[in-house]
């Protein structure tokens, strides 16, 4: 039996309500008890005085590159990024090589999670056979074999006929769909958001439009048919809009996420041709950032992600039209929440831990982002004091492709803990 005392840190489990001064104690990797000046005797003590104990993250959408680009990222660099940034479970997104769209892929991803032992990983399956959006995938296979969702994520599925198909046998299945949200014929060869930016640089720009109706196609869809929907890493705000019509009338088995990039940066980003903030979504103009916000405000944002996306150097060295999309963002999550949605007061740090932990948990039903008595011990330690400047040397990802490189944050994780054993310790992962 080992044991674990976390003491005097100052407790945030959004889902108790608890917020306040507390000690946590730790039995054989589940929670034993949350109180004040706990008496239990403990085989280690953290000694968590001015710092933030709260529910280890719950990352909904990451890009982990293995199978079949290792060189990229694997699932040991990447969970190795994950724990540096309070990061206890990620969702595993499909578009790998070979892409997750059969037993086999999903089965060796929840296998690699279990042999390296660093944080949970839960598997996507693709919606469509390699993604192409024309077959639908054994979607009723891919959750039987430990998919939590399907997703074409890197595509949206074009033929509408094609999309309510699989909303229909996905809700037969009882499996969530996550959706790409993007009108191919309007993004076209765009590569960052249609602006005055752009324009200024001379770049082919993808409309803030071809997201909104890809949006309201998919929520109409998710009324007709019942399945339930999670819309990705949404970053208009037209997105946002359609999104609290679709919650005022409703519509239950809706939620979405935004990846904390599309609410911190602005597209003023690419100036200077910064391949490092080019993604796609493609970082917007101050206009949808402050509808993101609103949304975040009033609750039509359910949950915050990274979207992690590594590239191997020569990728992003090329010239921004031909450079990859994607921004890494494992390590620094939590600190941009922090930064630009506590520190300014949009949110409360508590309403910020929500979106990071419990909310995500719920939306693909696992019992995970909490503290209560009998989970699992998957905890996550904070200094929130904490300034530091982004530096990609220091990463543990092998993605260096930060948009927030040189940038000041605030909030740094001290400890990650997972199934009660501490894993991340002050800069160190132990494995």
């Amino acid at each position: 039996m080992s044991t674990l005392l976390v003491a005097g840190g100052h407790v945030i489990d959004p889902k108790n309500g608890i917020d306040g001064v507390a000690d946590v104690f730790v039995r054989d990797g589940k929670i034993a008890a949350v109180g004040k000046n706990l008496k239990e005797k403990a085989d280690k003590k953290i000694d968590a005085k001015g710092l933030t104990v709260t529910p280890g993250l719950i990352d909904l959408h990451v890009h982990f590159r293995e199978p079949g680009r290792e060189d990229k990222e694997t699932f040991e660099t990447g969970s190795r990024s994950a724990l540096a940034g309070g990061i206890t479970a990620a969702v595993a997104m499909p578009n790998t090589s070979p892409i997750a769209d059969n037993q086999t892929v999903v089965e060796f991803i929840l296998k690699r999670s279990r042999d390296l032992g660093l944080i949970n990983i839960y598997p996507t399956g693709a919606i469509t056979k390699g993604q192409e959006g024309a077959m639908l995938s054994e979607i009723n296979e891919l959750k039987n074999s430990g998919a939590v969702a399907v997703t074409d994520d890197g595509h949206d599925v074009q033929k509408e006929g094609v999309l309510k198909r699989a909303m229909e046998y996905a809700k037969t299945c009882g499996i969530l769909l996550m959706s790409h949200c993007e009108t191919k014929d309007l993004t076209e060869d765009g590569v960052m958001h249609e602006g005055w930016i752009s324009t200024q640089l001379g770049l082919p720009g993808s409309p803030a439009l071809s997201e909104d109706m890809a949006v309201y196609k998919n929520i109409l869809l998710a009324e007709k048919t019942g399945a339930r929907l999670h819309l990705m890493h949404n970053s208009t705000a037209g997105a946002i809009r359609a999104i609290r019509e679709a919650k005022k009338r409703g519509a239950k088995n809706v939620t979405a996420e935004v990846s904390v990039q599309h609410f911190a940066l602005t597209d003023k980003e690419c100036m200077g041709y910064n391949t490092n903030a080019k993604m796609y979504p493609p970082l917007r103009s101050q206009e949808h950032i402050d509808a993101i916000i609103a949304g975040i405000k009033d609750g039509t944002v359910d949950a915050f992600t990274t979207d992690h996306a590594p590239h191997i150097e020569p990728e992003k060295l090329k010239a921004f039209q031909d450079a990859a999309f994607g921004t890494v963002g494992l390590e620094t999550s939590f600190a941009v929440m922090y930064t630009y949605l506590v520190k300014p007061k949009h949110i409360s740090l508590k309403q910020g831990i929500e979106k990071m932990t419990s909310a995500p948990a719920r939306i693909i039903g696992i019992n995970k982002g909490h503290l209560s008595k009998g989970a699992d011990a998957d905890i996550a330690i904070f200094d929130t004091a904490k300034d530091w400047v982004v530096d990609e040397k220091k990463f543990f990802s092998k993605g260096k492709n930060s948009a927030f490189i040189g940038k000041k944050l605030r909030g740094k994780a001290v400890y990650t803990i997972v199934g009660g054993e501490v894993k991340y310790d002050r800069g160190t992962i132990i494995a």
